[in-house]
């Protein structure tokens, strides 16, 4: 379905940090990894932007990411903090535990660009929760409106022809990055194709470096059927970090859910 791995935005963990730099969700899940009160795993957890701060409560946590480098920088951020980092697929992962509380954050979840894909993570998630354990992630919802305002990084979802400019940073050699975006979306596979360059001058010339990213949209009926036949039945849906009710206005969809059992 793709033609690279989805994994070209996360190459340069340090740039990384210093393009979100955001504590974005960490309030959020921290509360829910205290409702849980046991063990925690998160799912993509990328440098340890959330990951660490649970951690720092106290909870036995354990961070998982796909890509090696992502974990070395959060080893590095988290040292002398009690956090297990471990290398794996989402997908096919096995680590022979469960756990109280499991989540994705960043919208993590849109990633997993196939049915295919997202089944297998959440057959992952399911054999990974403990019984009476919390699962929770966010997506952004494909139902937000054109005309509302737009905070963060939630694109229209059609194609463009131009390039759309996102905010300049700082990176770690001190030069500022622009990045100009270019996007097609497929309307079938409700799959958003981002092309973004990013570009720098450091002391002798202009550099360039292209990530391209795919981000599967789920509508909500679509969402809750998949979770459903997937063994996972919603608890409570939200449309932003302030618990405001899931609607059609809202920019993501927040999801907690746990395990179908026999009583449900």
């Amino acid at each position: 379905m793709l033609d690279h791995n989805n994994l070209e935005a996360f190459s340069d963990p340090i740039n990384y940090d210093k393009e979100d730099p955001s504590d974005t969700g960490v309030a959020f899940y921290s509360g829910l990894a205290q409702e849980a009160g046991g063990s925690v795993l998160e799912i993509a957890c990328g440098t340890g932007r959330v990951t660490i701060p649970i951690a720092k409560l106290g909870f036995p946590t354990t961070g998982l990411d796909i890509v090696p480098g992502m974990l070395e920088r959060a080893k590095r951020k988290s040292a002398g903090v009690p956090v297990r980092w471990v290398e794996g697929d989402a997908r096919t992962f096995d680590l022979h535990e469960q756990f109280h509380f499991i989540f994705l954050t960043g919208n993590a979840f849109q990633a997993f660009v196939s049915n295919a894909e997202q089944e297998a993570l959440l057959q992952r998630v399911r054999a990974h929760l403990h019984h009476d354990g919390l699962f929770a992630f966010e997506t952004r919802n494909p139902l937000f409106p054109n005309t509302k305002t737009r905070e963060g990084f939630f694109p229209l979802l059609e194609t463009r022809t131009g390039k759309e400019d996102r905010l300049p940073f700082i990176n770690v050699d001190g030069h500022e990055v622009k990045e100009a975006i270019t996007q097609v979306y497929d309307h079938v596979s409700q799959i958003l194709h981002l092309t973004g360059q990013k570009r720098w001058h450091d002391s002798k010339e202009e550099q360039r470096k292209i990530t391209r990213t795919a981000l599967r949209y789920t509508f909500p009926q679509e969402l809750a059927a998949l979770l459903h036949y997937n063994g996972f039945w919603i608890e409570r849906q939200y449309g932003d970090w302030t618990y405001e009710p899931l609607s059609t206005t809202s920019p993501s969809i927040i999801s907690i859910c746990r395990k179908h059992t026999d009583k449900q």
